[in-house]
């Protein structure tokens, strides 16, 4: 069996009852961190409380998931996700091969950056368009597609979450993360007017929690300190948005 355990964006204790549960049911313990940084406390916590050692898995092991299925064949098998569970398309195509392997699954919900950081800022879901994603520049490589859909966004009046990327693919490398002040940066570079006004999240559900507001200009400038941050580009205001927005 197959448990894909989300941990929400908080430390232990932010782990459902479910998860706890589930984690004292499992015979093997394994993470990924290429979506999302772990809080350190909770594998400390997870391996305190079910004497087992979680083990790293890099981007390749779970998108090709072989070893992860053979042992789910025999075994109770927990892989922990930061946020919620099935936020990233790569989990859901663990689900596809449970289903294909006839491997029994579950799955447990936990909250997700793509619903808290409009909470935390004020916003409100339905003023959102599609979610975009930023990536650190390679070489000559910087792909429109993500400015655009923030332009798109904005002709028609709704919010943008701005999600960073994270180079994080090897458990053996250290992980780079994008900077909301990087991202201002290359908003700016292609095209959009460092006038705008944007919110950034940083460690959105941490005890260390910090959210700011101001011209995308005096954001390129910004440390927020630690990963991993997100960026939303506000469109037309609701006026209890723009209220919460200016009270930052």
């Amino acid at each position: 069996m197959l448990t894909i355990i989300g941990l929400g964006l908080g430390g232990p204790n932010s782990i459902t009852m479910d998860g706890v549960i589930s984690l004292s049911l499992s015979d093997h313990i394994f993470y990924e961190t290429y979506t999302s940084p772990i809080h350190p406390e909770t594998l400390e916590w997870v391996k305190l409380k079910s004497q087992k050692e979680p083990i790293h898995l890099s981007r390749g092991q779970v998108e090709e998931p072989n070893e992860i299925i053979d042992l789910a064949k025999e075994k109770n098998i927990a892989l922990l996700i930061v946020g919620d569970a099935l936020s990233a398309t790569t989990h859901v195509s663990l689900l596809l091969e449970c289903k294909k392997n006839k491997i029994e699954y579950q799955v447990i919900h936990n909250a997700s950056v793509l619903t808290v950081v409009a909470g935390v800022l004020g916003l409100q879901h339905y003023n959102f368009g599609p979610v975009a994603t930023l990536v650190l520049p390679e070489g000559n490589y910087k792909p429109t597609s993500p400015i655009d859909k923030i332009k798109a966004n904005m002709k028609n009046g709704n919010h943008t979450l701005v999600l960073l990327d994270i180079k994080a693919d090897q458990p053996e490398t250290e992980p780079i993360y994008m900077t909301a002040a990087q991202a201002a940066e290359q908003i700016i570079e292609a095209g959009l007017s460092g006038e705008i006004k944007v919110a950034a999240a940083a460690r959105v559900g941490r005890e260390d929690q910090k959210v700011w507001y101001g011209k995308l200009k005096d954001l390129a400038k910004l440390d927020l300190g630690k990963e991993p941050h997100s960026l939303v580009v506000p469109s037309r205001l609701h006026f209890t948005e723009k209220d919460f927005l200016d009270n930052l």
